[in-house]
């Protein structure tokens, strides 16, 4: 049953175990908790059966001076407990063990039942009050499908804290050291199992696990069967064997059996608050996980903090229910679109996205309000914002823990600034429609020369297209520079940024949203919407990171070097040779501009250049602005005239240009845009 002990740690000693309180001890302080702290019966019988010594925790109540009392300061309130000792066989760790929040399988990615052993049942929901309550009553309430659930649950959430936090071999040695916090949690079952009323580790817990496992105790096992007589009967076989010389694994069970607990039996909220006890709860446990034992990390930290977010938005009425759902990920898709949410991850994450980088002061405040009730953060930073949507995004996902936390990493850096400074919304809008809108947007921004964004629907498309990219593995974050073929270190955000600005971008953009619908590798377009083919035209070409980060630079930087030897190949290098050149001829001015002579001024100014010399570089500069001025105006006649435009009149000149308001664009219901060439705007 133990594991190995390692000599160098002196294992604590044993003694004689007491007996298990007899039923009048136990029903007297069922009865004062009941008195005291307004517990239901349920709850009093649950914390009187777990205690090991009822009469001396029955006399700690009502007296605040007694240090078995406990009054734990929590934001937004105070927390009441009392501790004592429990039967580590009479309580259970948290079947829905926060450790385990990155990894759960959400409904909305995987139906429950179709996928793997973790896709089974859908993940346990939050704990909340009895209903009924105000609230402020020491007692949780889960719901769940049947008992299978439970066990289900409670398996995984053993597999995983096993595997990443084991503690056997410092609690066989040592005992349970630190007190565990325990909360009397009411299961009720949806196929009629009668209802059971258990102490739960409210922090998880990786040594209550642990413990049942060096005690061969079935953790599902506990909240259902009363086996009194068996356990006196234990008990006083354990005594023999410390008597006549226990056995080790004897010894690490009288160790074990005992552990002590911190019960929570009471909340007082700030007066005029509306903190709830189970919120109180979570805010206790997350600010003990700040530090070790273990930390959770950013992954299980912004989860938790995402859900109280959403539970706190629906405490205000500013999501419906299926919305909460739908954003947890706790839906199928079909039960998504039954409520008339959309079944699309991409249009869910853009949904999250605005929901989270909202403006609203409404729905800020209900930010503010969730974040600190679980963590000292003060100042709620859109990266935060980000990093909180991207937890509730990602339970679309199916891929392993190890992908999604990439994914996670990635998906963070996803959203370029104007996506919390910009106005727009989530439509549901098909991405032929979204992107004709996109593209009309892009047309008139180009059209003006002012170097604005384009629009909200252009911003719309790029936050969906973030998902499909990256969740693809089509688009990374920087990379870091070994072994790094990334051609510059922009964010995945500020990539995006630069696509929806061009007509290619766009199109590029929808083109990741159709493929990653369709469980595709994303293709690459052009500017028109088709898609490129290799150089013998017998094979599509698909993007990645390196390739969208050449096709779409930095603003006034090259693109990538072609490598075929095509008409439009030749021209599209021609023009970054030229770019290129330019940037070099202005390196080349900042550099001449910062000689220094050996008096210490600047030889350019004291010294000058060479007449002829500036003479000829003039001519060069001046011809190459006035061909850069018609080829700019070619360049958005030409745009026009694609989208659907009417040529404008030749005879007008550059200074009778009319302004964007000429142009009115239109988008059609099969997806095209309709620019139509306003005469009389343009008389006027």
């Amino acid at each position: 049953m133990s594991p190995h002990i390692s000599d160098h740690v002196l294992p604590r000693p044993v003694e004689v175990l007491p007996e298990y309180a007899n039923a009048a001890a136990r029903q007297s302080l069922a009865k004062k908790l009941i008195e005291a702290y307004r517990l239901s019966e349920a709850a009093s019988q649950a914390i009187s059966a777990a205690v090991v010594d009822p009469s001396e925790t029955r006399k700690a109540i009502g007296e605040p001076t007694d240090p078995q009392h406990e009054n734990i300061a929590v934001p937004g309130g105070t927390l009441m407990g009392i501790r004592t000792h429990v039967w580590a066989r009479k309580v259970v760790p948290d079947p829905r063990n926060p450790r385990l929040l990155p990894s759960r399988r959400h409904p909305f990615a995987v139906a429950p039942g179709t996928g793997g052993e973790d896709a089974k049942f859908r993940p346990i929901s939050d704990p909340t009050s009895p209903e009924g309550s105000d609230g402020k009553t020491a007692e949780m309430v889960v719901h769940l499908d049947s008992r299978e659930h439970f066990t289900w649950a409670s398996q995984l959430a053993a597999n995983f804290v096993l595997a990443e936090n084991d503690w056997r071999a410092s609690i066989a040695s040592q005992g349970v050291m630190e007190a565990v916090w325990l909360v009397p949690t009411t299961y009720e079952h949806a196929d009629g199992t009668q209802s059971t009323t258990t102490l739960t580790a409210a922090e998880g817990s990786s040594r209550i696990t642990s413990t049942h496992k060096l005690l061969d105790v079935r953790t599902s096992d506990v909240p259902y069967e009363e086996n009194d007589s068996q356990f006196r009967a234990y008990l006083r076989k354990l005594n023999d064997a410390f008597r006549r010389g226990a056995t080790p694994d004897e010894t690490v069970a009288l160790r074990c059996e005992r552990v002590p607990a911190l019960i929570l039996v009471g909340f007082q909220p700030h007066p005029g608050g509306t903190t709830t006890f189970p919120t109180a709860v979570k805010s206790l446990v997350a600010l003990r996980h700040v530090d070790p034992p273990k930390p959770w990390g950013d992954g299980p930290e912004n989860e938790s903090l995402a859900d109280e977010v959403l539970a706190e938005l629906y405490r205000r009425d500013l999501i419906s229910k299926p919305q909460w759902q739908y954003f947890a990920g706790a839906c199928t898709r079909e039960e998504a679109q039954a409520a008339h949410l959309s079944a699309d991850p991409a249009i869910r994450a853009a949904q999250i996205v605005r929901l989270f980088t909202s403006s609203n002061d409404s729905i800020r405040e209900a930010v503010q309000v969730a974040v600190t009730s679980q963590s000292t953060r003060k100042r709620i930073t859109k990266g935060l914002r980000n990093e909180l949507a991207t937890a509730l995004i990602l339970r679309a996902s199916a891929e392993d823990r190890s992908r999604i936390e990439q994914i996670r990493r990635y998906l963070r850096h996803g959203f370029a600034a104007p996506v919390q400074e910009e106005t727009w919304d989530s439509t549901d809008r098909d991405p032929a429609t979204l992107a004709a809108a996109a593209q009309g947007e892009v047309l008139k921004a180009i059209e003006s020369g002012s170097g604005d964004a384009p629009g909200p629907a252009s911003l719309e498309l790029a936050v969906r297209a973030s998902y499909a990219l990256i969740a693809s593995g089509s688009l990374y974050s920087d990379r870091g520079t070994a072994g790094n073929e990334q051609p510059d270190r922009r964010t995945p955000g500020q990539v995006l940024e630069g696509m929806r600005r061009s007509p290619q971008g766009v199109a590029q953009l929808r083109q990741a949203l159709v493929d990653f619908r369709a469980g595709e590798r994303i293709r690459a377009v052009d500017e028109t919407g088709t898609v490129k083919l290799s150089e013998d035209g017998t094979a599509e070409l698909y993007v990645n990171d390196t390739y969208l980060r050449g096709e779409f630079p930095p603003a006034g930087k090259a693109r990538a070097q072609r490598a075929g030897d095509t008409p439009m190949d030749r021209y599209e290098n021609a023009v970054g040779a030229l770019v290129s050149a330019v940037s070099q001829l202005d390196e080349a001015y900042r550099v001449l501009q910062g000689v220094v002579g050996d008096d210490g001024q600047l030889m350019v100014e004291t010294r000058g250049v060479d007449p002829q010399v500036c003479h000829n570089i003039r001519e060069r500069v001046t011809r190459l602005e006035e061909d850069l001025i018609v080829w700019g105006s070619t360049y958005k006649r030409k745009l026009g005239l694609r989208a659907g435009a009417a040529p404008r009149p030749q005879e007008q000149s550059e200074e009778e240009e009319v302004e964007d308001d000429d142009l009115v664009v239109d988008a059609q219901p099969g997806g095209g845009l309709v620019m139509e060439w306003d005469e009389a705007a343009a008389k006027r």
